[in-house]
């Protein structure tokens, strides 16, 4: 009768050389069959009729789930290696002796399973007896220990459905507890972005003469500081403004005209803005499109700006504004200093430019002491357009932010190169 012998090993070439031998020198004493790391091993086994299972030590598998009427022989690297109680093989010796021992494993295994059985019959037997004995002890001891134990139990059971509605109680009054002080913390958290979007940072944007860079400025350091955690409205406050020049004019249920215009009333509300703003699809942008404002920018005003800011508070939803401002210093103008973060004025460093911006300068001065404020100390310049006839102004509390050179192309490439300047990365900062 053939010994049916399942081997399992993690050496393929290996086990391929072994199977080829082993049916070449046992062809009617055993008959191999090969196992994957992926099989089922007890699968095998049992579909199989496996007598013998030879696997490598290397390889981990649950050999106490093996049936008993299968051997279990374990290959080994090294000569005469004991591993627990199995039967071990030295992989690495003639294959008469490893096919020769898988054999004697299997014949012999019935023999040893028959006196293991009839000893555990004895030991059965035995204990069968013993247990009867100790039966009716029991028996006798149960009786009286019974109640006792009832007693017990009903105290354990009490205890711990006592304790466990004190644990149920704690757990829900800690989640509640938990969930409350989340809910407490998100708020804030709201709270605190609302308190802040109430009152937007502004940041002014002013060229010291026409057509100094203001408003591709503005524009590069609004997209650059574009971020998914705080948003950004820039407005375009120039009379003779050319948004068309960077922004798509679409059609809004309010225009600024009219916004501009209930600013100036006293009747604008942050409903109305909403009404009015914009998206830019490339640029991501969001503004209110400066069309025919002529007349309303010039009549805005310190109270029809403020409006405006006011109105941009109320929507709870900006945490900066970013203007581009009039070169002419107007009443608006210094009331969008007063309350700017940062004013930046654009210059180009030439003789005029600078004689311009120390003008308007000295104005912010002049402003802070009829006004008691103090403006001036959030002054920067910027200058753009900087060449070798250019100079730089020294004035006390006014910031240098630094220079961009000469940008050439059409706007759009001019713009392109603006955002990559560095100086223009970092002047907008968000609100801690």
């Amino acid at each position: 009768m053939k010994i049916k012998v399942a081997i399992l090993e993690q050496d393929q070439n290996y086990q391929n050389r072994l199977m080829v031998a082993l049916r070449e020198k046992f062809p009617d004493k055993l008959e191999v069959i090969r196992c994957a790391p992926n099989d089922d091993v007890l699968k095998v086994i049992e579909e199989q009729e496996v007598k013998v299972f030879a696997i490598n030590q290397m390889i981990n598998v649950n050999l106490n789930s093996i049936p008993e009427e299968c051997a279990v022989v374990i290959f080994t690297e090294m000569k005469d290696e004991k591993i627990e109680d199995y039967i071990t093989i030295c992989k690495y010796q003639r294959i008469y002796d490893i096919g020769g021992q898988l054999y004697k494993v299997g014949k012999n295994h019935d023999k040893l399973m028959a006196i293991k059985k009839e000893k555990e019959r004895k030991e059965l037997e035995a204990r069968l007896e013993r247990e009867r004995k100790e039966e009716e002890e029991r028996l006798k001891r149960e009786k009286e220990e019974e109640e006792e134990r009832k007693r017990l139990e009903a105290e354990r059971l009490e205890k711990e459905r006592r304790e466990e509605e004190a644990r149920i109680a704690q757990q829900k009054a800690r989640e509640e507890e938990e969930k409350r002080i989340e809910l407490e913390r998100k708020r804030a958290i709201e709270e605190k972005i609302k308190a802040r979007r109430r009152n937007p940072k502004i940041y002014a944007f002013i060229s010291a003469q026409k057509d100094e860079g203001s408003s591709i400025a503005s524009i590069a350091c609004t997209i650059n500081a574009q971020n998914d955690e705080y948003n950004i409205l820039y407005l375009d406050l120039m009379q003779f403004g050319k948004m068309d020049r960077f922004f798509t004019p679409n059609a809004t249920e309010l225009n600024y005209k009219e916004i501009l215009g209930k600013a100036i009333k006293g009747e604008l509300k942050g409903t109305d803005v909403e009404k009015a703003v914009l998206t830019e699809a490339k640029t991501g942008i969001n503004y209110i499109y400066n069309s025919e404002c002529v007349y309303e920018i010039g009549a805005l005003g310190r109270e029809g700006f403020e409006n405006l800011m006011k109105a941009i508070g109320e929507m709870e939803k900006y945490d900066i504004v970013v203007l581009n401002l009039e070169e002419s210093m107007s009443t608006m103008t210094y009331a969008a200093i007063a309350h700017s973060t940062k004013t930046i004025f654009v210059g180009s460093g030439q003789h005029d430019s600078n004689s311009y911006l120390q003008r308007k300068i000295d104005a912010v001065g002049s402003y802070d002491k009829a006004n008691g404020t103090q403006a001036v100390n959030n002054v920067n310049i910027l200058y753009n357009r900087y060449d070798r006839k250019s100079t730089q102004l020294n004035i006390e509390n006014v910031t240098v932010l630094g220079t961009i050179q000469v940008l050439k192309g059409t706007e759009a490439k001019v713009l392109e190169a603006m955002l990559k300047q560095d100086v223009l990365k970092n002047i907008i900062k968000f609100p801690e």
